[in-house]
């Protein structure tokens, strides 16, 4: 196990579009009332913070610690003494995790993030034996006994599958570099093509997979070979950089993902879709300093929680920046809906009929491709 007390902050500056806030379409919702607790001053909490990978991996895990870094600065904590951060705990390791949380606790944890979903069972164990810490954990709405929290990411893959087909004037094919065969990485694969039809009703995603979360050769060869086939634009669910710098090297544009990924990249990057926690993190902290924290509270915001990140101005005309920031809006007040019917799936069968939308548990549960993707797995 390794563990750090941060004495330096060697993480990047949250992007511009990372506000403190979240759309409408995401308001936080209770699933059982809360018990009185204690109170005390936000800025004495003690913050423990669970990475299944290193803090600096370019992807997930930095965009999870950049969240909470935010959150502590906001409310005045300090993250030098405050914000207790263990790396590399396994998910598959379950004596690791419990003499991870068992260190935190006796540090005086009194909330601990579970950043990866992967935690959801044990975490949700280990808040029997200590019901006096509270455990928070990004996963879809399954247990009682701790906070879980998810963001709406597939409004940002809508957008940026809606921006590749705007910038790929010409031709109808589009690539994704996917990691694995996953719903929530099915879901941003659907979202990009819809986003992509929405602005073409010609595009199709050519899908690759590295089958792995972090594959840097893998993930490389996929572009590479996305790109040799003729796709120029392309989006990605992945944490390297490797998809980037390959379409950078070989003349090919693509959207980052996790964190801001233009620097590792910028003859290559439009954007990214970027993970904006910092809200969701502030306001659990906030409800747990207060008291009145809800254990079973269930946390899946939209808006600006599924953000992204500056546009590159060198590669993205002011034009097409404008049609993105308008479907933006227009998303954030409901007027478009990304899982809108008539949605029909790559087999022809219809998912969602028209005048109707996804549910919430369809959506986060997805086993399924739309009609223009091309390479999904079942």
């Amino acid at each position: 196990m390794k563990k750090k007390l941060l004495s330096l902050l060697m993480v990047t500056a949250l992007t511009a579009s990372l506000v403190a806030g979240c759309g409408s379409n995401g308001d936080s919702k209770d699933k059982s009332s809360g018990s009185d607790r204690e109170t005390k001053d936000v800025s004495e909490l003690v913050i423990g913070e669970i990475e299944y990978s290193v803090i600096d991996d370019g992807g997930w895990a930095q965009s999870m610690h950049e969240g909470l870094v935010k959150a502590c600065e906001d409310l005045g904590i300090d993250t030098k003494t405050n914000l207790l951060t263990m790396e590399e705990i396994s998910e598959e390791d379950t004596s690791l995790i419990e003499s991870t949380v068992e260190e935190l606790v006796d540090e005086g944890a009194d909330i601990i993030f579970g950043c990866s979903a992967g935690y959801s069972a044990i975490l949700a164990e280990l808040q029997q034996e200590y019901p006096d810490v509270i455990f928070a954990q990004q996963s879809n709405d399954v247990y009682d006994n701790i906070i879980e929290f998810q963001i709406r990411g597939y409004e940002g893959d809508f957008l940026t599958g809606y921006l590749s087909a705007l910038m790929n004037e010409g031709s109808d094919q589009l690539g994704f570099c996917a990691s694995m065969d996953e719903a929530s990485v099915r879901t941003a694969i659907n979202a990009y093509a819809l986003g992509a039809k929405y602005a073409n009703p010609d595009a199709k995603v050519q899908v690759l997979w590295a089958d792995s979360w972090y594959d840097l050769d893998v993930e490389s060869q996929n572009a590479k070979t996305l790109i040799d086939n003729g796709i120029k634009y392309m989006g990605m669910e992945a944490s390297s950089p490797a998809v980037p710098q390959t379409c950078e090297e070989n003349g090919a544009f693509c959207i980052g993902y996790n964190v801001d990924m233009q620097a590792s990249a910028p003859k290559a990057v439009l954007t990214s879709f970027v993970w904006n926690w910092a809200p969701i993190f502030e306001d659990i902290m906030k409800k747990t300093a207060d008291g009145t924290i809800d254990i079973s509270a269930n946390y899946y915001e939209g808006g600006e929680c599924a953000a992204l990140a500056p546009f590159n101005k060198d590669l993205v005309p002011q034009e097409i920046q404008d049609k993105v920031e308008a479907l933006r809006e227009k998303i954030n007040n409901g007027d478009v809906q990304v899982y809108a019917g008539e949605l029909k799936d790559d087999q022809g069968n219809v998912l969602v009929k028209d005048g109707e939308v996804m549910s919430d548990d369809d959506i986060l549960a997805q086993d399924f491709f739309v009609d223009n993707v091309i390479g999904g797995k079942k």
